[in-house]
């Protein structure tokens, strides 16, 4: 048997990886893996990095304008730190990956002390989103939404 044979599927075209049906598979494997995973990858996070952020934090309070007159922290203060929490807890899971293939990554939330998880391709800079996002996964300065996870 001297002949080349190939048994594809019926129908099949050449060059084409996965349908939107396959794509749309793999969101919903996503967004069940961080419905079962989300709290102990951040509680994993926040555990590594809370030495080098107490340290971070008190620094920050050391400066006198970290609070305001009526005892609360300044939107400074809050956007700083809320900047190094998502920069160092994302460090921390920078080898962690969805089952399709993204990458975990913390952002910085605005307005309120914490930080959001969130999935993003390989190559996204997520430090194009300095300025924080609302609790509504709203990028702050922006109409864009953020999917949150």
């Amino acid at each position: 048997m001297s002949e080349l044979q190939h048994h594809g599927i019926l129908g099949m075209k050449w060059g084409i990886r996965r349908t939107s049906a396959q794509l749309g598979n793999l969101s919903k494997k996503d967004s069940n893996w961080i419905a079962k995973k989300s709290d102990k990858i951040t509680a994993q996070a926040e555990k590594k990095t809370s030495r080098e952020l107490n340290k971070y934090a008190n620094e920050l309070l050391k400066n006198p304008d970290a609070v305001t007159k009526s005892g609360k922290l300044s939107s400074a203060t809050i956007t700083a730190y809320n900047r190094k929490k998502a920069e160092l807890m994302s460090q921390s899971v920078s080898s962690l990956r969805s089952p399709s293939g993204k990458v975990v990554q913390f952002v910085a939330k605005r307005g309120e002390v914490g930080v959001m998880m969130a999935l993003a391709d390989e190559g996204y800079n997520i430090s194009q989103l300095k300025n924080g996002v609302w609790s509504s996964g709203r990028v702050a300065y922006k109409k864009t939404v953020l999917d949150k996870a």
